[in-house]
């Protein structure tokens, strides 16, 4: 049997080789001369992937192309290969960036809102950089997909002043046709950003603003922010704008008040940062070290502009045996290093604080969902996660109220919106913008639960601000007019889980008959928001609600 089969492979083998083959004029001429065409397919798709997959998807040089052991490399791959110079690759990548600019172009011109990103900062060389991120929301059929795009990572050589941001900016937004359909900026709280949109976006033509204070880019005072007398002048303009502060970067800053406030965790940090360090700069002590608690074990260093850093590295150093660690440091010869058990603890104690704070930073970098809609539980569930600790810590008591007075400071405006705080006259509050209550409400992920579980007040509170939500909403509607009599929250709550994470009380809640007006549907909307993706679930119930709500855009 397996004669036969092979005879009959053979037979065939035969069959195709004897057939006559009229080979193109491009092959014959490789055969000639050795090597492919330039116009050769085989040529063009190895220098196609040469650019796609090496150059632009690893990272490479562009002179890679003339390194000589890359270029025999290519010849094992295929010795008809012809290797291009690095003047070629410019070209192509040249080329390519263009066909790119002109597909974002067409995208872009296809949708009537989009959002933007803008961010500026400085490499290890210290050469400053711009960079502007696009995102819009793309209908499919059935789907909608939120889409986001690099516009600009421009050279920003010179000044970083605010005119000079907003300069860029908006000849960029202008290359693009997107500066009418822009809804919101969102950039970090820098001076010079806060500034450059003050300019981009003035109150009144002709009116005068304070000289840009020359920030330079990695200037630590970036990381703060403007004085009070700038904060009243700058926020009255940006409260007219399309301006958001960058939810992510206050985050930062809220953490970074708790820890300079919190003295009591100074010692235990400073020995944690020498330990990191340690383990980076002395081979000795890192082999022994290994050897006791593996090769995969390591602590990383905390980065000042990253808060979560910090955190990592806390759980890092708390994942190694706490005796076994102090053995290891004794035996090395650094005793100053030791954790006493009341440091271990307080250390243990600040995980447990700051855990929640890594899970809003985490959800706020996603870039395939909706994220502006989590402002407003996430503020308010750490909000409340500090208030339940307040009885419970041991060791950090300063660093739970500062946390929290920070928290309500930096984000006032929501405080103020759901009724836990009061407004001051003359001042702006930072995240005041009602988009954020309307997110938060719109997205089937939080609705309006966030009111029921965390906003700390009595019951007519809850309704008031259950209501006002409502209002902000039908108030994007197509008609209304025809809101009905408000809802009040349900007088039963779910109990906190424990260990279920920052949003463990939003759970799904009984169907509710539909109706037609804009307030009905609202209405049955919140009934039915089951947690889904927003994405997910707007695409699938578009048709069931005829409500125009004016989804917010990506945060």
């Amino acid at each position: 049997m397996l004669t036969s089969i092979r005879f009959e492979e053979y037979q065939m083998k035969k069959r195709i080789t004897n057939e006559p083959q009229q080979p193109s004029i491009s092959q014959f001429m490789d055969t000639c001369t050795g090597q492919y065409s330039m116009t050769h397919p085989q040529q063009k798709a190895i220098m196609n992937a040469l650019l796609s997959d090496l150059i632009i998807g690893c990272n490479l040089p562009l002179s890679i192309v003339e390194n000589k052991n890359f270029r025999h490399f290519l010849t094992v791959v295929d010795r008809k290969y012809s290797p291009v110079c690095r003047r070629t690759i410019i070209s192509k990548t040249e080329n390519l960036a263009a066909e790119k600019r002109s597909m974002l172009k067409t995208q872009l011109s296809e949708t009537d809102h989009v959002s933007v990103t803008v961010d500026i900062w400085s490499d290890r060389r210290m050469r400053g950089f711009l960079g502007i991120t696009v995102h819009w929301i793309q209908r499919e059929t059935e789907r909608m997909q939120l889409k986001s795009k690099l516009l600009a990572f421009d050279r920003f050589k010179g000044l970083h002043t605010g005119e000079r941001i907003c300069e860029k900016f908006e000849a960029i937004c202008d290359e693009y046709n997107i500066k009418d359909k822009l809804d919101y900026i969102i950039s970090d709280n820098a001076a010079n950003m806060r500034k450059a949109f003050t300019v981009c976006f003035p109150i009144e033509q002709g009116e005068e603003h304070d000289d840009d204070d020359g920030d330079h880019l990695d200037d630590p005072e970036l990381w703060h922010d403007l004085t009070l007398e700038d904060q009243e002048t700058v926020g009255a303009a940006m409260a007219k704008t399309q301006r958001l502060q960058c939810f992510a970067h206050t985050l930062q800053l809220v953490v970074k008040d708790g820890l300079s406030e919190t003295k009591v965790a100074s010692p235990s940090l400073s020995k944690l940062s020498k330990l990191s360090s340690l383990l980076h700069t002395s081979t000795t002590f890192k082999d022994v070290f290994e050897a006791e608690f593996g090769e995969q074990k390591a602590i990383p260093a905390a980065v000042i502009t990253r808060w979560n850093s910090r955190l990592r590295q806390v759980k890092a150093v708390l994942q190694c045996e706490h005796l076994k660690l102090c053995a290891v440091l004794e035996m090395a010869g650094h005793k100053e290093l030791l954790f006493t058990t009341r440091e271990w603890n307080l250390l243990k104690e600040m995980v447990d604080i700051l855990k929640p704070f890594g899970e809003a930073t985490d959800l706020t970098q996603g870039e395939k969902i909706v994220t502006i809609s989590a402002v407003v539980p996430c503020v308010l569930s750490l909000n409340h996660h500090l208030e339940k600790l307040k009885p419970q810590v041991r060791f950090l008591n300063g660093l739970v109220r500062s946390l929290q007075a920070s928290l309500n400071k930096r984000f006032l405006g929501i405080f103020i919106s759901v009724r836990m705080a009061r407004a001051e006259d003359g001042i702006t509050a930072p995240f005041s913008d009602p988009v954020y209550l309307k997110a938060a409400a719109l997205d089937p992920a939080f609705s309006l639960l966030w009111v029921e579980h965390h906003v700390l007040g009595s019951c007519d509170i809850k309704a008031e601000v259950t209501q006002k939500v409502k209002d902000l909403i039908l108030q994007d509607a197509a008609d209304p007019a025809k809101s009905e009599q408000p809802v009040t929250p349900g007088e039963e709550h779910q109990e906190d889980s424990e260990d279920g994470g920052l949003f463990a009380a939003y759970c799904k809640r009984q169907k509710k008959d539909v109706g037609k007006s804009p307030a009905l549907q609202l209405s049955h909307y919140l009934d039915i928001a089951d947690g889904q993706s927003a994405l997910l679930f707007w695409a699938m119930k578009c048709r069931l609600f005829l409500l125009c709500f004016m989804w917010p855009p990506e945060f």
